[in-house]
């Protein structure tokens, strides 16, 4: 394996070309001119040992203050790039760390979720169907006290479907304000629970599988473990 380092032409960045791949470092603009673009080889000796080696002849390369040529060199060693003594410093070889984020926990919140906004949906189906059988039973039995008269079994009829019709009406009081405050509260909880651990932004009402599919947060762009 050799390592290529030098200077990016476009960014005068540290070029590091390492199996045929290539890696910036440092800030734009912060190599010397002096260093070439493929300036020096490194290549590992084994035991912490490298071999560095000038590229061209009018590379200058400083080992320890000294100007070298082809050198058996380690990390403790001081090397600079040209006659700016730019200092190569070792961490550049290093790979960086990829940060993850463990998102598996989201899965149970947004299941949770998923069931509870279903578990409401129902009950107001439910709820919107029985208040319209009632008032089917309220005008039927209107009906028949029209039709078949207003005798004591007719009268007693009507008295319970207005009783019943007066007590749902009451229940209807009560659901009206009483499903639209759960729906609030699972929608507030969820947006306080389904975040990034991160960097606690909220994910959207994206379906868990869905959300999983991504590689990374679209916010902090931190890598997910999944």
């Amino acid at each position: 394996m050799e390592i290529i380092i030098g200077r990016d032409q476009n960014t005068r960045q540290l070029n590091i070309n390492k199996d045929g791949q290539t890696k910036l470092y440092g800030q734009p603009g912060s190599v010397p001119m002096d260093v070439s673009r493929n300036h020096a080889s490194l290549q590992p000796m084994g035991a912490g040992r490298w071999q560095i080696k000038n590229l061209n002849d009018r590379n200058v390369t400083f080992v320890n203050g000294i100007a070298v040529e082809s050198k058996t060199i380690s990390e403790s060693d001081r090397i600079e790039l040209g006659n700016s003594h730019y200092l190569f410093r070792w961490d550049a070889l290093q790979e960086p760390k990829v940060e993850t984020v463990d998102i598996r926990p989201l899965k149970k919140i947004w299941t949770s979720y998923d069931e509870q906004k279903f578990d409401t949906q129902i009950a107001e189906r439910k709820f919107n169907a029985a208040r319209s059988a009632t008032g089917i039973i309220t005008m039927l039995a209107i009906a028949c006290s029209i039709i078949l008269g207003h005798g004591p079994i007719y009268i007693m009829i009507y008295a319970i479907a207005i009783g019943v019709s007066a007590a749902f009406t009451y229940q209807a009081y009560v659901k009206s304000t009483d499903i639209p405050k759960q729906q609030r509260d699972l929608t507030k909880r969820f947006q306080q629970q389904y975040i990034c651990p991160k960097c606690g932004h909220f994910m959207g009402f994206t379906d868990y599988d869905i959300l999983i599919q991504n590689d990374a947060c679209p916010y902090c762009k931190t890598k997910y473990k999944k």
